[in-house]
């Protein structure tokens, strides 16, 4: 801390702030510095309609809109959408704020058309992020930049890029939003889709709002009295925090010089500076708000430079720049910048951030500095002392991480960047610049590596072409070091080269060796961020040959040149017609909560109100994993203004144990901490900011244990398992591979995935002191369950406690089981202090404590004929389940049924098991299990592709289910429609046409590739625990001729409650308006099964047809005594003065056979949901930056009972799915994998580092079509279930990018197969693209890099002594076997032998490696033959005086004299030269094993040298005397 001078300051003109919020005035005297607005907005001014999502800016659910006027006398204003999350309320002085309740309300029918566009067309699902949505939709029609007249669909498009949606897929969101543009008819209509069947496009939709779209849309109006407004200096005195905000120059200066250093802060648009309070927990005395300089506004150009404000938003820069752009005057300088700010955060962060805060600021991966420092921009800084002023060259400016060249009173003012026409060395010469980023994800993201590349060259003489050479170069990175830095070294040495390929060959060496990064790296990624560099490098090589028109550049490689320009996304929709004797039932019924969720009035449990006396809570988590809780200290915890008590497992009435299937959980942790995130304790207090602000204060002393286990393989290695195996068998596995004509064998890994639900865990717990009740509410899947556990905890019958769900901000399986802990916690802090408690767990909080997707490791052995057809699957699950049981087992036993997705295979065996780790328990999620099996299944058909150079399609058509044909679990198959869906696709997709097009494309294009896939889905529907499989509802009929439904499933966006009322007035015959369902509540219905399996519609469909069919049998007996058709409203009357019910209770069970029976190797579903996609897509092999160009999606859904509402889900899970796929990647610290983050401790936790597919990444061209005339007589009205199966078909993007990889691998000289692992990240796929880059980056098994996820073979111990025991035995194999034969065998797997390297042995040379086989095989003669490989090998004491190695042989062959006699001779010859003291050998097939004694060896040394690669040749056998050594890698 700065020590802070007394020096007087000018006093500010006032303390408070004025500000318009809908139209009306605020004048708020009590801010506090560190309010935010949507704090402020929620509860101080209960507008609960803008959420919170995650509190960083990165979601878009607090989207408002603030308007200002910019110039009293000309009246402008400036609309801007902002993060109200990150906005400090101190801020808006002078503002006019408009959240989603100002727009309008359906308790006063006056909805603007964004809200109710949003709502018509189906675009708000689960309506948690919808406010947010609506507020950017409306923030572009109204801002100034966009008017109404010109605004575009690619202004609307790009508008979006700070909001997220789970749900829907975004297409429907974009076609609302597109009605509002002006050039509709860029889309592609109806004719050009070449389809009979009733289709509706984009275009339709947008086209029935033509007329709405003539006239304006209201827009509030701006306050008279904000147009005169004369911004004051403010002084604001917080309870812990000043604010001040100077409107002068001078006053800043002042202040600055007042407040030096860390006394003051200074801050733009609180965007970072949120970040460093609320998660990195800095604290700032005080906050100098800088928004109102005049100095530090200002754009100008002149002939010699750039003058750029640092208070410039980077919103008002993008415009400026885009204005001034001229290559020929400012060398690229101009467009360098917008391309970077155009992906720059996002709109509501560039509408607020300033230039100077993003230079200042000094991180290392920022997007424009690289830019800057490499047009040598130049900054200006003022401080109060003499007026100084000074010039520092942003070269000159990053010290260190975080550390700039600025004095503590100084102030950045403006930036200078000069022209580079001012300054050439002739008139000649040209100058060129560009940026280049690359993140996981485009929309909002920080770049993983970012670039500034500068050159200026000359003309030089030649005769035969035109030459340029290099007068100097600046290439500048971000993500490259601890600040942004600049290639000095390369720099350098590259001033006077010629500008060629060879010398940017050089730079791409140089580079690589300049900027060193290793595993410690912090974020990792070192290979691919040196890839990267060597990318960008090159990239902006062939752009600078494009404009010199260079004849020497490839055109196949000029796209490349210049960055891909996205077109506007489309979308068609194809519906069967409807039954004609359904007359509710298969109408495209609105979501029946979507108008009150575009207007904000639809509550969750964070907007109700808090009773009197309420307590707010937060956790007390656990730091360390597997660590024994030795004290804890809540001294200064108990010390925060309003704290009032500490809860543990000491305040547990009941059991403290606790789980959804197997109580191995505890509620608090008494003594061991099973993970990080682990809840140890509840602290309460009488408010929220004191509450967190005391659960972090409270200390907690640890005893660490050991081992630590996070990954499976860790689990592998320390036999870490939950439960027994699990196993299913068909058919004789064993004879089946022995007698295969093919086997392939190979591991894969899919990592896990966040729920990423808009709305996080939340509850509020209610006792009653008089009669011992509990109430509860809470956003979970699983109401009886939450009801049974804190009836268990509480040490109560279950009777005392309701469970009330109204509906959830999302769910997908993440709401099923690990909502319920929190909640029970919350219930024994409840009872504890007889008060009501309510908690909203924070969004970095909830994904670190509430567990994923299962991450698995899938190992399979494959036998198949030389034609394709499947004979055998031997193969095996891993998954990660975490600390405890929860759902875990069921999980693997869905994958475990799922592992054949769509195909026959005669023999198979499937064995999982549960690896019990150090992490949070992962739970239930869409799919539950399925998309990891049938993943496998597909990457075995890949493979198996691969090798015969076969079609995958080929494959699947030869080995697909028919009608009739029996699963691997014993259940046949009935209504099978997949042949039947994979041809209508063939067709509907011109599959077939589009796939030569790809292939002409990728021979046209040499590093942009296409590909495209076809992929089938079969996914059971049921729980596959039968008492799972039933449902109850109660309807009830008032007398008036409403109807209120009640059922046991709860809604989290899927449409089940739209579904449901659709349901009761089909089966009741009245009109769809006069049905509603209020809540779900086990006061109402108990029993419920958890809203899961995609079950739910069956289920609770059925229970409320049987309830109202039961009423209407009553109704029909009344309407039988009258002539005349009576109304419902009178038949209603007359049955209750009939004394006639009104009321019914229905239940359903699904009928037999169901259920699972794994002991006796069966398990049936009720029925089977069916589909199939084709996903094309463009790939950038450079970066593994890619588009989907289009997706075609037909889903056998049976007749459905929403078709829109089930097209929701369709888009939605299929988003979500290829998000698994390709992009969402769960980073938890570890030993081996992330050793840069902290074990056991998420890193992605939100979404700055967590990305779920955006608006950006939707599918150019969405087409979903449902099957016609595919009946289901298993469901309630023929329907099938939806929520899950679609979103396996997502991998078939995963596998068209891998396509497109293949095609640039081949190109490159590389064929064959290649192992993928899921997710397929941009890391992945660049390094998967192997290269001359990615060779350099990654000296060591470059052309099959694994980013992170690095397949282990089966050995315990280090490969290092595996490699050097195998070097022995292979150079030794060459001189007691000269006229054996070696051969490479690509499939051959020898028990889980990693893969073969061969070398040729030479001396004076260098270490490099290239890949041949699996196994090293010896030829004795034409009848006997022998593979070996070590697969284990240990040091360990064998004898008193010394250590020695026990080494483990695999073979495969025979079990006879050969097999001895082979291992004989390698033991021998061992013992002869192996520098070994004492020896141990295992020789292993499947048959027997031969231990050879503890025997004494000669001690001596090898020579051992170095290697060359030995080129593979095309011979199938490579001699004896051509090789010297081989290597284990």
């Amino acid at each position: 801390m700065v020590k802070e001078i007394t020096q007087q300051v000018i006093p500010p003109t006032i303390d408070y702030l004025l500000f318009y919020v809908n139209g009306k005035q605020v004048i708020e005297h009590n801010a506090e510095p560190d309010w935010t607005l949507l704090w402020y907005l929620r509860n101080k001014l209960n507008l609960t309609g803008s959420k919170l999502g995650c509190g960083e800016g990165g979601c878009g659910a607090c989207t408002v809109l603030i308007s200002q006027c910019i110039n009293r006398h000309t009246g402008h204003l400036e609309h801007r959408t902002v993060n109200a999350c990150l906005a400090p309320l101190c801020s808006v002085d002078g503002c006019h704020i408009i959240t989603v309740e100002g727009l309008g309300s359906v308790a006063k029918s006056n909805l603007h058309p964004a809200q109710s566009r949003l709502a018509e067309m189906y675009g708000s699902q689960c309506g948690f992020c919808t406010p947010g949505i609506v507020m950017s939709l409306y923030g572009t029609v109204t801002s100034s930049n966009h008017p109404h007249s010109s605004l575009t669909m690619l202004d609307i498009e790009e508008a979006f890029d700070g909001n997220l949606c789970r749900c829907t897929g975004y297409r429907p969101i974009l076609d609302a939003a597109k009605t509002f543009a002006k050039d509709l008819s860029q889309l592609p209509c109806k004719d050009s889709l070449k389809s009979s069947k009733p289709t509706t496009t984009t275009l339709d939709k947008c086209l029935s709002f033509v007329k709405k779209i003539d006239k304006e849309p209201h827009q509030i109006e701006f306050p008279d009295e904000l147009r005169q407004h004369i911004a004051q200096s403010i002084f604001i005195k917080g309870s812990l925090i000043e604010w001040y905000r100077p409107v002068t120059l001078n006053e800043l200066l002042q202040l600055r010089s007042t407040y030096p250093g860390s006394a003051s802060k200074l801050i733009f648009g609180n965007t970072e500076v949120q970040i460093e309070t609320k998660f990195k927990r800095l604290k700032y005395p005080r906050f100098i708000s800088i928004t109102h300089i005049e100095e530090l506004q200002q754009l100008k150009r002149t002939p010699t430079s750039l003058v750029l404000g640092a208070g410039v938003t980077l919103t008002r820069l993008h415009e400026k720049l885009t204005e001034w752009n001229d290559q020929k005057l400012d060398g690229g300088i101009c467009q360098a910048l917008t391309d970077q700010l155009k992906y720059f955060a996002s709109t509501q962060i560039r509408n607020v951030a300033s230039l100077g805060g993003n230079i200042v600021n000094a991180s290392p991966i920022s997007d424009v500095n690289p830019v800057l420092q490499a047009a040598n921009a130049l900054l200006e800084l003022h401080r109060a002392e003499a007026n100084s002023i000074r010039l520092v060259p942003l070269r000159d400016f990053f010290l260190s991480y975080r550390r700039v060249a600025m004095t503590d009173d100084e102030v950045l003012v403006n930036i200078h960047i000069p022209l580079p026409s001012a300054s050439l060395s002739s008139p000649s010469n040209r100058t060129f610049l560009r940026s280049y980023k690359q993140a996981r994800r485009r929309d909002d993201d920080i770049g993983i590596v970012s670039s500034g590349l500068q050159v200026e060259l000359e003309p030089i003489e030649s005769t035969d072409k035109q030459q340029w050479r290099i007068v100097c170069a600046h290439f500048s990175f971000g993500g490259m070091g601890p600040t942004t830095i600049l290639a000095k070294n390369t720099q350098q040495e590259l001033i006077g080269q010629l500008w060629t390929k060879s010398t940017i060959d050089k730079a791409c060496e140089l580079a690589v060796k300049e900027m060193p990064l290793n595993d410690m790296t912090p974020g990792g990624q070192p290979e691919y961020r040196r890839t990267l560099v060597q990318s960008f490098l090159f990239k902006f090589y062939v752009y600078v040959c494009s404009e010199l028109n260079k004849e020497s550049v490839d055109s196949k490689e000029l796209s490349i040149a210049h960055p891909y320009h996205r077109p506007v996304s489309h979308g068609q929709q194809i519906i069967p017609e409807r039954p004609t004797s359904q007359k509710v039932v298969g109408t495209s019924l609105p979501h029946r909560s979507a108008y009150l969720q575009t207007t904000g009035e639809a509550k969750y449990i964070d907007d109700m109100p808090s009773l009197a006396h309420t307590l707010h809570a937060a956790l007390v988590l656990a730091t360390q994993p597997n660590a024994r809780i030795k004290n804890i200290d809540l001294g200064a915890a108990s010390k925060v203004p309003g704290f009032v008590s500490f809860v543990n497992h000491q305040d547990v009435p009941g059991d403290n144990m606790t789980g959804d299937v197997v109580h191995d959980e505890e509620v608090f942790v008494s003594s061991i901490t099973p993970c990080v995130g682990a809840v140890i304790g509840i602290v309460l207090c009488e408010t929220e900011r004191a509450a967190h602000a005391a659960a972090h204060l409270v200390q907690i002393e640890y005893e660490l244990l050991t081992p630590t286990i996070y990954t499976i393989d860790d689990a592998i290695q320390h036999q870490s398992y939950i439960g027994e195996e699990r196993c299913l068998n068909q058919g004789d596995i064993e004879k089946a591979l022995a007698e295969a004509e093919n086997i392939l064998e190979d591991t894969i890994v899919i990592g896990g995935q966040e729920h990423f639900y808009l709305e996080t865990n939340c509850c509020m717990v209610i006792p009653s002191n008089d009669d011992k009740e509990i109430t509860l509410y809470s956003s979970t899947q699983n109401p009886s369950k939450t009801q049974e556990l804190t009836a268990l905890a509480l040490g109560c019958d279950v009777s005392h406690v309701q469970c009330h769900v109204k509906r959830m901000g999302g769910g997908f399986g993440g709401k099923e089981s690990r909502s319920i802990a929190p909640c029970v916690a919350l219930a024994v802090a409840a009872v504890k202090v007889g008060r009501p408690v309510r908690m909203n767990i924070e969004r970095d909080v909830d994904m670190s404590i509430t567990g994923q997707r299962h991450p698995f490791k899938i190992h399979y052995k494959v036998g198949f004929t030389n034609q394709g057809e499947f004979t055998a699957l031997d193969i095996r699950l891993w998954s990660n389940a975490g600390c405890s049981f929860d759902l875990s087992m069921a999980v693997l036993e869905r994958a475990m049924l799922h592992v054949d997705n769509t195909y026959r295979f005669q023999n198979v065996r499937v064995r999982g098991r549960l690896c019990k780790t150090h992490l949070p328990s992962n739970t239930a999620f869409r799919g539950f299990g399925g998309p990891q099996g049938l993943f496998g299944c597909e990457t075995i058909v890949d493979h198996i592709a691969t090798h015969l150079k076969l079609d995958p399609l080929v494959i699947r058509r030869l080995n697909m289910y028919r009608e009739g044909d029996i699963t691997h679990f014993k259940q046949p198959l009935e209504r099978w429609n997949i042949p039947r869906l994979m041809d209508e696709l063939l067709i509907s997709s011109d599959f077939n046409q589009r796939q030569k097009s790809i292939e002409e494309y990728n021979k046209l294009h040499t590093y942009r590739k296409r590909g495209i896939t076809i992929l089938p889905t079969k996914f059971g529907i049921a729980f596959t625990a039968k008492f799972l499989n039933q449902a109850g509802a109660l309807v009830h009929i008032y007398k008036d001729g409403s109807v209120l439904v009640s059922h046991g499933g709860t809604e989290m966006g899927q449409g089940l409650h739209t579904k449901m009322i659709s349901v009761a007035a089909e089966a009741l015959s009245c009109d769809v308006d006069r049905v509603r369902i209020s809540e779900t509540a086990t006061d109402k219905v108990p029993n419920t099964s958890p809203t899961a399996a995609s079950a739910s519609s069956d289920l609770n469909g059925m229970a409320i047809r049987i309830a109202c069919e039961e009423i209407r049998e009553r109704l029909n007996k009344v309407a039988a005594n009258y002539n005349t058709n009576l109304s419902w409203e009178d038949l209603i009357k007359k049955a209750y003065f009939s004394r006639i019910s009104l009321s019914a209770q229905g239940f359903y069970a699904t009928p037999e056979p169901l259920g699972a029976d794994f002991a006796n190797n069966e398990v049936h579903f009720n029925y089977f949901t069916q589909g199939a996609a084709v996903s094309e897509v463009e790939l950038d092999t450079l970066t593994g930056d890619w588009h989907i160009l289009r997706a075609d999606i037909l889903m056998d859904v049976g007749t459905s009972l929403n078709p829109q509402i089930d097209i929701g889900q369709i888009e939605g899970a299929f988003v979500q799915g290829y998000g698994l796929f390709t992009m969402e990647e769960l980073i938890w610290g570890d030993q081996t994998q992330h050793k840069w983050t902290k074990p056991g401790a998420l890193f992605t936790r939100g979404p700055g580092t967590y990305k779920i597919p955006s608006f950006n990444d939707v599918p150019l061209d969405m087409r979903v079509e449902l099957l016609s005339d595919a009946p289901n007589p298993l469901a309630i009205y023929s329907s099938k279930a939806i929520g899950e199966p679609p979103l396996f078909l997502g991998a078939s993007v995963f596998f068209a990018l891998k396509n497109a990889c293949m095609a640039y691998r081949e190109q490159q000289g590389y064929t064959g197969y290649f192992p993928l692992n899921s997710p397929a990240t941009v890391e992945r796929l660049r390094m998967a693209c192997t290269d001359e880059f990615t060779e350099r980056a990654c000296v060591q098994n470059h052309e099959q890099f694994q980013a992170k996820v690095k397949i282990k073979p089966f050995i315990p111990k280090s490969n290092k002594m595996v490699r050097q025991l195998t070097v022995h035995l292979c150079q030794i194999s060459n001189n007691i076997f000269s006229h054996s034969t070696i051969w490479y065998d690509d499939e051959t797997f020898c028990n889980g032998a990693p893969s073969m390297l061969v070398y040729q042995w030479t001396s004076n040379s260098s270490l490099s490696l290239f890949h041949m086989d699996n196994n090293i095989g010896f030829q004795l003669d034409k009848s006997k033959s022998i593979v070996l490989s070590v697969t284990y090998a240990e040091e360990r004491q064998l004898s008193k005086d010394g250590t020695g190695v026990i080494v483990y042989i695999s073979t495969i062959t025979d079990n006879d004299e050969v097999v001895v006699n082979m291992a004989i001779a390698y033991i021998q010859a061992l013992i002869k030269q192996a520098h070994i003291k004492y020896l141990m050998v295992f020789v292993e097939n499947t048959k027997k094993r031969l231990v050879d004694p503890v025997t004494p060896i000669i001690t001596g040394s090898t020579e051992m040298g170095t290697f060359t690669p030995l080129q593979k040749n095309d011979d199938e056998h490579i001699k004896a005397n051509e090789i010297n050594m081989c290597c284990l890698f």
